[in-house]
């Protein structure tokens, strides 16, 4: 155990217990918690990559297709979606990217899907680059 974090050495019941915890956030419609439960999500995928996470599935592409949730929200919970890994996480990322009004979310979620599908990130090699967009430019 000596050098192990905590959760490192967390038994399996726990990340069970904890995983219920984190969808109640995502699901609460405070979008400072929703946006906390996310990042908790990519921490825990981080220090745990063979947990599924596919509870937070769901929660997360529903934060992810609502355009009425806060941007900051939305980008969380496309980069949580995307850590996790799963296919229907891939589908919502990608249909978001086609669908979405709101520009930001547009450039992060068409990121996410070209590096998903070409495991290339779109700026290496003189691929075609997406310029970010400049705030005023909405």
């Amino acid at each position: 155990m000596e050098g192990e974090s905590y959760v490192e050495s967390m038994p399996k019941a726990r990340v069970d217990l904890i995983e219920p915890n984190i969808v109640i956030a995502l699901e609460s419609g405070i979008p400072g918690m929703q946006a906390d439960a996310a990042q908790l999500v990519r921490d825990l995928n981080r220090i745990l990559p063979e947990e599924s996470f596919s509870e937070c599935v769901i929660p997360l592409m529903a934060i992810l297709k609502n355009e009425q949730q806060e941007r900051p929200v939305r980008i969380l919970a496309a980069l949580a979606l995307d850590q996790i890994g799963s296919e229907r996480g891939s589908f919502a990322i990608a249909r978001t990217a086609t669908f979405t009004s709101d520009p930001q979310v547009k450039y992060v979620c068409t990121w996410l899907a070209y590096e998903r599908i070409t495991g290339k990130h779109p700026e290496d090699k003189g691929m075609a680059s997406f310029e970010p967009i400049e705030e005023g430019d909405e």
